[in-house]
């Protein structure tokens, strides 16, 4: 009931506000609306809306006349609790500052905020940057890119054109995000420069794959096959035109895989993933699954879940129970969650009760389940879970169930969620807490109220009363 009364009066205190806002007129708060409210439910409300009004004044005050060091630390907050209340005000903080540091927390803030405002002045600075310090140019690249400034493209190559070496970096990285297929063009030519450092080779193929420009497919496939290229500046060509999803890249790729190069046939494989239903891009991934490297092997293995290639889980299966490499043994373990076959979906479920595999294994076979299991799987994950809960010594095991329990909302943990917050182990019963944080099952509160209700002092209390009143 007291929720539906704190519903009722929020709903009636924004309405009121509205029309404050639109007509500029006191609107009192209807009788009504205060008779449901109990007085010490109106004092709370009138206290929270105080101190909020208290803050944001403060703020406003720091922003208006606080210190340079101030105003940064502050915005430094913003920018990690995601808070943008005061953008016309801290704009026109901009505009008046002369200190180059706030000038730059600024940038990173609207950078943040993904907020356009700056867009002119970026423009300005960009097209002739020389008089400005170099690191609030690379600040603008990356709000130009944040903010998808494409008019910004221009001076980014115009830069690299111009070897200016000092905004190669952020000049580059800019036109890999808002470039175009012209400029595609010409970092495929730009590539060929005798002056750049292997270093350099392999950021501007970076930027070349990450325009995805069919523009340059003949160039990238001629570096794909020059063995005398920089192996990385081949593997990243390899990705490109793969993920170009030109059907003609598929059976460069498929020759490629059968270079001595481990790194590069990870590259090939990652360049195939991009072709669903192709019978060539797949028998090659299946082959890549039992591939000698496991950099190779984890390639396919992610490659087979992004296709959804059903021949190759039995391979995964074997992948899964055999690979030396336990990476490639957890990546497995997605994929044949992910895979939706019941041959895969067994598999994770009989490591529920598997004794002679690991609490790390067990955990990320259980991850998978609950990610992609249905009722009945989930079930053996809980089953798994109350095991450990009568036994002290599975604590480990325990506890890294329960984080799964608390990341994921699902009706079924009700159960599971009150019997870790019934056990004596105080960092389980905060794991049970955190799980109902997450799903609010109704079912649960009144033992979450004992818990935030305890005469003693304790960290779970505390904690049970701050998620009540978040509710």
């Amino acid at each position: 009931m007291k929720k539906y009364r704190m519903f009722f009066i929020g709903i009636s205190i924004f309405i009121t506000g509205m029309l404050w806002a639109q007509t500029n007129v006191e609107v009192p708060v209807p009788n009504a609306v205060i008779s449901a409210l109990d007085t010490a439910e109106l004092s709370a409300m009138t206290v929270k809306t105080e101190v909020r009004e208290s803050e944001q004044e403060k703020e406003l005050n720091v922003i208006r006349f606080g210190l340079d060091d101030e105003i940064i630390e502050m915005l430094d907050d913003f920018i990690k609790n995601e808070t943008y209340y005061y953008l016309d005000e801290i704009y026109e903080l901009f505009l008046r500052t002369k200190s180059i540091s706030l000038r730059e927390k600024i940038i990173s803030y609207f950078t943040a905020a993904e907020d356009d405002r700056l867009s002119d002045y970026a423009l300005e600075i960009l097209e002739d940057p020389f008089d400005t310090r170099t690191s609030t140019v690379t600040l603008l690249f990356k709000y130009a890119t944040t903010v998808d400034l494409k008019e910004a493209a221009p001076f980014a190559r115009q830069l690299l054109e111009n070897d200016h070496t000092e905004y190669f970096d952020s000049a580059l990285s800019a036109l890999a995000e808002i470039g175009s297929a012209e400029d595609a063009v010409f970092l495929a030519e730009y590539l060929d420069r005798d002056d750049l450092t292997i270093v350099q080779q392999q950021s501007v193929m970076k930027a070349l794959g990450n325009l995805k420009a069919v523009e340059t497919w003949d160039a990238l496939v001629a570096i794909t096959q020059d063995e005398d290229r920089n192996s990385f500046v081949r593997m990243y060509a390899a990705e490109a035109i793969g993920a170009m999803e030109k059907d003609e890249s598929v059976p460069v790729l498929a020759e490629l895989f059968e270079s001595t190069d481990p790194n590069f046939r990870a590259s090939v494989v990652k360049g195939l993933s991009h072709y669903p239903g192709n019978e060539t891009a797949e028998a090659v991934i299946i082959e890549a699954v039992r591939d000698s490297h496991y950099k190779v092997r984890l390639e396919a293995v992610a490659a087979v879940k992004e296709l959804q290639i059903t021949a190759a889980i039995p391979y995964v299966v074997y992948r899964a129970k055999n690979d030396p490499e336990s990476a490639v043994k957890y990546a497995c373990y997605d994929t044949l969650g992910a895979s939706g076959t019941a041959e895969g979906m067994d598999y994770l479920v009989s490591l529920m009760t598997e004794p002679n595999i690991g609490d790390t294994a067990k955990t990320k076979a259980a991850e998978s389940i609950i990610k992609y299991g249905d009722t009945a799987a989930v079930n053996t994950v809980i089953a798994l879970a109350r095991e450990t809960l009568a036994d002290d010594k599975k604590k480990t095991l325990r506890y890294a169930l329960g984080k799964l329990f608390a990341s994921t909302e699902n009706p079924a943990f009700a159960e599971i969620c009150r019997e870790y917050l019934q056990s004596q182990d105080v960092a389980t019963a905060g794991t049970g807490l955190d799980i109902y944080a997450k799903n609010k099952f109704p079912s649960v509160t009144a033992d979450v109220q004992a818990m935030a209700d305890a005469e003693k002092e304790s960290a779970n209390r505390t904690k049970a009363r701050k998620i009540l009143d978040r509710d």
